[in-house]
């Protein structure tokens, strides 16, 4: 079976501008943004993250930049929705097996 990361254009869920794909077979996912270019431009930055315990780390992080630093990270609260989306995901999944 082919892994959702190798076409996240057709098996990744948009949130503004991050894309999330979610392998739940692997238990995993990857969060892809937009990153800063070396003069300035976007370019597309990958994150994996390997577990429940890493997917809530990130989303408590991204929760507290979205509430202090909105400004200067605009995509927070997208990245915080996004690995919400993955953990609950892989959360209903893992408790189905069971």
């Amino acid at each position: 079976m082919n892994s959702p990361h190798l076409d996240p254009a057709t098996h990744g869920t948009k949130f503004g501008k991050i894309t999330v794909t979610v392998d739940l077979d692997l238990g995993d996912c990857i969060i892809i943004a937009p990153g800063k270019g070396l003069v300035g431009q976007e370019v597309p930055s990958s994150k994996r993250f390997n577990s429940l315990d890493e997917i809530a780390g990130a989303y408590r992080t991204q929760c507290q930049l979205a509430a202090s630093a909105a400004d200067k990270h605009p995509n927070a609260q997208d990245m915080a929705n996004a690995l919400k989306f993955a953990g609950r995901k892989l959360k209903d999944h893992q408790e189905r097996k069971r």
